[in-house]
């Protein structure tokens, strides 16, 4: 999992930093003994007109990791091997990663360990979630919303004062807890891809046979189009270029290829995928998974993870980072 940030105040998924401003991602890997290390990247020189690649390679315990990656920004225990339960939002990331001490906890539901990376504070946010296999989806900064396989909740990030949050949802919330929602009618499992709409406060979420929104103001579920959207996990709105961008669902023949989906009136959609080959399959490395991240202002960052599986060096393992930006070429495509 990967987040970005970026300098001089600017929060939004839609914004990015000034040309001199500073702008960092920071990655989450599953390469500590007790848990996970989270490294700081820096993107400030990657240049927005092209396209950069850089690669981190991991070595085996023993050899000076610092040597080829960066010191860790900080450390976090927990069970190995489920990043998913990791959760971010505006600047801060939570490990929500199940405890077997939750059930004795003094506080009810347990307590979940919030990183801001702005401020390097520690919080804890409160637990009460029962996760088996969530989908984390923030809604701008201040709210992050999780399905799972039997409960659809929402935590507000917003301070509790000033305005205190019972004021704004009048007398309905008098302490900092996950807000519970109304399930879809479809099972979380069926999921196979999910995005925030144009407006920016619509959830869309597929199934292989149709797409269905949330409204996260009004509360209440729709059965959107009876199609799906062509994604694998989540994917982006640019603004910029009026699309949906987010890697394949079906990989089989466009491995390596961005997806991009324009919705039209009604029903209608359009499909179609990058000409450039952002990544290939190397019959000696193991393809470990590839992470897509916004960072604004159609500029990405592709995260991918690969093992070298026909050697026994040290650096067989590496992480590539690869940062481009979109726009229209002479023929009006992307």
């Amino acid at each position: 999992m990967s987040l970005s940030r970026r300098s001089r105040g600017e929060r939004g998924p839609s914004s990015t930093s000034e040309p001199t401003g500073q702008q960092h991602l920071y990655v989450i890997f599953d390469d500590w003994g007790l848990g996970y290390s989270i490294r700081k990247l820096n993107l400030s020189n990657a240049s927005n007109a092209g396209a950069e690649q850089r690669c981190l390679r991991r070595p085996f315990i023993g050899c000076e990791a610092h040597r080829y990656q960066p010191r860790p920004f900080i450390r976090v225990e927990a069970t190995r091997g489920s990043p998913e339960f990791f959760a971010a939002v505006g600047t801060k990331i939570l490990a929500t990663h199940p405890r077997e001490d939750f059930c004795t906890a003094l506080v009810p539901g347990g307590i979940l360990p919030m990183i801001d990376v702005r401020s390097r504070g520690l919080n804890f946010a409160p637990g009460e979630l029962y996760r088996e296999h969530p989908i984390y989806l923030p809604v701008g900064d201040e709210e992050i919303f999780a399905l799972d396989l039997a409960t659809f909740k929402m935590l507000s990030m917003k301070p509790l004062w000033p305005p205190r949050l019972e004021h704004e949802y009048r007398g309905q919330t008098s302490d900092w807890s996950w807000c519970n929602l109304p399930m879809p009618r479809f099972n979380r499992m069926d999921v196979t891809s999910y995005a925030l709409d144009s407006d920016g406060r619509t959830i869309l979420t597929s199934t292989a046979a149709a797409t269905f929104a949330f409204d996260t103001q009004r509360r209440e579920w729709k059965r959107r189009v009876e199609w799906s959207l062509p994604f694998s996990g989540r994917a982006y709105f640019v603004h910029d270029l009026d699309v949906f961008l987010g890697l394949p669902r079906d990989e089989d023949d466009v491995f390596g290829h961005l997806c991009f989906c324009r919705w039209l009136d009604g029903d209608e959609h359009q499909v179609w995928f990058s000409k450039e080959k952002l990544s290939t399959k190397d019959p000696a490395e193991k393809h470990q998974g590839t992470t897509l991240v916004y960072l604004g202002k159609s500029r990405f960052c592709l995260v991918e993870c690969v093992d070298h599986t026909a050697t026994v060096e040290f650096l067989r393992a590496r992480c590539c980072l690869k940062t481009f930006s979109l726009g229209f070429d002479m023929n009006g495509e992307t």
